[in-house]
């Protein structure tokens, strides 16, 4: 008998995918992420982003005298500096096989050892290499003092879901090729979901908050916070070389102001403030951790000012129709880059785009109500789509209209018009099939790879045709998931809690973790779990384990009574109390 595996589907998926058309001639056209056209053969790919490919060959590059920086090894970049006696590297890649590939090009270049690793914020493309590169983990690492703390957030509340969805905008259930994942549009692709490897972190040992000046190896080099694709983010700066390495701020593609994977609000006007900053330190050479580098002073220069400015001009002009009444809906019809924006290189939508953009800044300044007292207390879905097929004339007549629809190419009304027999019937063949039809002839007709990835893969989905492989956790695997605070794991049972199981239960569970020298008591209260710190002099149920011990039990790696008869896990009370323990973990969800 094993554990309820009310946190294992979190925890296994937090290592997988994390640890990462139009035709027409007019510019402005062409750089919408999404159309309604796709008159081309079903092998389509959007010629830009099919281009895109192109920047990530795989290569390291000089940049100038002591800096290269390999592109087109994994979706992040690594970049090297190189010292009098010794080496920085700054990002590490996502797992340490990306490492070790980029470290035995680096090795080409000098055998001076590793002085320090650099992250620039704590996305798992950038951080889950180091052991690549320092097989041993003894070195010091520098970040902002804030990215432990969401390196720490791949194991949280809603891991699940993040992990499902990250899965489908990146494309880690679609095969290689023009029907399937063309590129990532910051890399080729995430190699957690499409090959493999085994993440590893070395943790950050040398933080600060806002800027930080160190020499290392002999080169001078000034740390600066930068908020932007993430709120750890911070540029590198080499002030006796003119080299800024600006992290996750700018690459060659419009930048994801939102993410349709989800994640907290970004700041957007503060990342276009992040790149004045950048300006303002003149840069001869942009080293960016996705895409390749660029070099000529007045060229970055006006590149920096151009996406700052379009970022700029994002965020006013929807503050602008925001403040004349405009719903979200209104303002992606309107809110539009200006021609010499919109035909910009850097500014295609190969990644994030305009329209999500603006939607999230809607929802980042004034929450989910659109401002129309309509939508306050929408009727059900199930409703909805009764009512839908009545208008219509019959379920018969709904499907001639999605048909008709798909033939005209307007495709994502044919999607919204399946979604109605869906909501009445969730497993509805004729409208999967033709819901599946719409996503993927939009996904063929974006630009966006994130947008693309999502509509095929929800094809498939609806088509029955993925399949999510076997996920096991390696030896190595466990001893990262081990790494992270064992509060994590307990947050994560909170929402895993099922209310049917607990609606008249009022018991607490207290967990002593000797070896990390916490206590936590866990207190389910008729459908809700409390996590607070501390024991509970009134709990019902009391165990002692060791932290790693509980994330073996947790992950599957060991059975419940066997860590139990071992003397691993002990209960007040005794093996007696055991069913009891069992039926307490019970109530949680494991799905959730």
């Amino acid at each position: 008998m094993r554990l309820p595996r009310f946190a294992r589907h979190a925890v296994l998926g937090s290592i997988a995918p994390l640890l990462f058309a139009c035709t027409s001639d007019d510019p402005t056209q062409t750089a919408q992420h999404a159309s309604d056209n796709a008159l081309a053969p079903e092998s389509h790919v959007h010629p830009i982003l099919k281009a895109h490919s192109a920047e990530f060959e795989r290569k390291v590059y000089q940049v100038t005298e002591g800096v290269w920086s390999a592109v087109g090894f994994g979706l992040a970049n690594s970049i090297l500096i190189e010292g009098d006696d010794g080496v920085i590297i700054v990002d590490v890649m996502e797992s340490r096989e990306n490492a070790e590939a980029v470290m035995a090009e680096f090795r080409k270049i000098t055998d001076k050892p590793v002085k320090a690793l650099i992250y620039t914020h704590n996305h798992a493309d950038h951080v889950f290499g180091g052991l690549g590169f320092v097989p041993e983990g003894n070195v010091d690492v520098y970040a902002h003092s804030t990215t432990n703390y969401y390196i720490d957030r791949i194991i949280n509340q809603i891991r699940p879901v993040i992990t499902n969805r990250s899965g489908r905008m990146f494309g880690n259930l679609l095969e290689k090729g023009d029907d399937g994942l063309v590129n990532a549009g910051i890399g080729m692709a995430v190699n957690q979901g499409h090959g493999g490897g085994a993440p590893t972190l070395i943790r950050p040992n040398k933080t600060f908050d806002d800027e930080l000046d160190i020499e290392i190896a002999g080169v001078k080099i000034k740390l600066v916070h930068a908020p932007g694709e993430t709120n750890d983010q911070i540029f590198v700066w080499l002030p006796e070389k003119k080299v800024l390495m600006p992290g996750d701020n700018i690459y060659k593609a419009f930048p994801n102001l939102y993410t349709i994977r989800g994640t907290l609000y970004r700041d957007v006007l503060g990342w276009a403030h992040s790149l004045d900053k950048m300006r303002d330190m003149q840069p001869e050479h942009l080293v960016p951790s996705h895409t390749r580098p660029v070099s000529g002073q007045t060229v970055i220069t006006n590149l920096l000012t151009d996406y700052r400015d379009a970022i700029q001009y994002v965020h006013d002009q929807t503050i602008r129709g925001m403040n004349h009444g405009m719903t979200p809906d209104e303002l992606v019809e309107t809110v539009k880059l200006p021609k010499h924006l919109a035909e910009h290189p850097y500014l295609q939508e190969l990644y994030g785009t305009v329209e999500w953009s603006v939607r999230n800044i809607f929802n980042g300044y004034l929450g989910w109500f659109n401002g129309d007292s309509a939508t306050l207390s929408r009727a059900s879905q199930k409703e909805r789509g009764e009512a839908m097929v009545r208008l219509a004339g019959g379920e018969e007549k709904l499907l001639e209209n999605v048909q008709q629809a798909l033939a005209d190419d307007r495709n994502r009304w044919a999607a919204e018009l399946s979604n109605y027999l869906l909501f009445i019937d969730p497993e509805h063949e004729r409208a999967r099939q033709l819901k599946a039809q719409a996503l993927r002839k939009l996904g063929k007709a974006s630009i966006s790879p994130n947008g693309r990835n999502f509509y095929l893969t929800q094809a498939l989905e609806l088509e029955g045709k993925t399949h999510m492989p076997k996920q096991e956790i390696t030896a190595e695997n466990l001893e990262l998931i081990k790494s992270f605070p064992v509060k994590n794991f307990l947050s994560a049972m909170s929402v895993a809690l099922d209310p049917a199981k607990s609606d008249t239960t009022d018991k607490r569970l207290s967990f002593t973790f000797p070896d990390v020298n916490e206590t936590w008591t866990l207190h389910v209260r008729r459908g809700v779990a409390v996590l607070n710190e501390g024991l509970d002099s009134e709990a019902e149920l009391n165990i002692t384990v060791n932290k790693d011990n509980w994330i073996e039990l947790v992950t599957g790696a060991r059975s419940f009574p066997g860590t139990v008869a071992s003397g691993d896990l002990e209960i007040d009370g005794g093996m007696l109390k055991l069913p009891e323990l069992i039926g307490f973990l019970t109530m949680f969800d494991p799905a959730a």
